[in-house]
């Protein structure tokens, strides 16, 4: 009886190789971390266009929705932490081969070479800025509440009654913007997506995401240091990928070799 062929798909081999560690922080980790702010900030940009078409009035539809947009742009950062974090693996590799045939490995090439937490520190640096900010700003927001606005043309008749004219004038009082506000704008655009899903009905919920708004603007950038960690897997599925092909390329050859020294009938 013969075997049934495997119908399964056959899982990537993983072929690990030794690397040297390198430093979880360094000048070019931090200098990483500037195409990280870069995208948060392109990020900021775009979600002014397409914010408002996510404000569905169904809590359901409005979160789905907006979380979907989050978790894209965290794939995003994950992706480019991946392929920074499997670069750095290789060359981590070949600092460890120098190293082992007797050459100095410099703290250039250390700073260079995987480290695990790196992703961790280059996502902090880049969004250093934006945290700063946020927390500035938790610690000072407060409740918003509705605010006058300003009169139609046809009642300033009535600001010259004694009656009224006094309670008009009210109308009148605009007070500046201040820090506070300032900050809002700022961390508001931040944490768009955010706003959406929580909606402006609620002040009080508003300002709780105000309040944690230093912990929501470090999710998405989280996605880039565990796109990082990802580094030596990839690296080795490269390995593996190289070594299965390396394996059947042998495999036909040896077939090759063997079909030729059999004898042939000749007729």
């Amino acid at each position: 009886m013969q075997a049934k062929p495997k119908t399964g798909k056959q899982k990537p081999s993983l072929v690990y190789k030794p690397y040297l560690r390198g430093n979880w922080h360094s000048g070019l980790a931090a200098k990483r971390g500037l195409r990280i702010l870069v995208y948060l900030l392109v990020f900021m940009f775009v979600y002014l266009f397409i914010g408002q078409v996510l404000l569905f009035d169904s809590v359901i539809l409005r979160t789905m929705a907006n979380l979907t947009v989050i978790l894209a742009c965290g794939a995003l950062l994950y992706n480019d932490g991946a392929k920074v974090g499997m670069d750095d693996v290789a060359f981590a590799e070949i600092a460890l081969t120098r190293q082992q045939a007797g050459s100095e490995v410099s703290q250039a090439d250390r700073n260079r070479c995987y480290h695990p937490l790196k992703g961790f520190f280059t996502a902090l640096m880049g969004t250093l800025p934006l945290i700063l900010v946020s927390l500035v700003f938790a610690f000072i927001a407060t409740e918003q509440h509705y605010q006058l606005g300003g009169l139609p043309g046809w009642v300033e008749g009535f600001e010259r009654r004694a009656d009224v004219g006094l309670a008009l004038q009210y109308y009148h009082q605009h007070q500046g913007i201040g820090l506070e506000g300032v900050l809002r704008i700022i961390v508001r655009l931040l944490l768009f997506p955010y706003i959406n899903i929580v909606g402006t009905g609620s002040s009080a919920a508003l300002l709780w995401v105000e309040r944690l708004s230093p912990l929501l603007v470090c999710v998405m950038p989280l996605g880039y240091a565990l796109g990082y960690l990802q580094g030596p897997r990839l690296r080795a599925g490269v390995h593996g990928a190289i070594h299965t092909d390396t394996r059947r390329r042998v495999r036909k050859q040896k077939k090759e070799r063997a079909r030729r020294q059999q004898p042939r009938n000749l007729v």
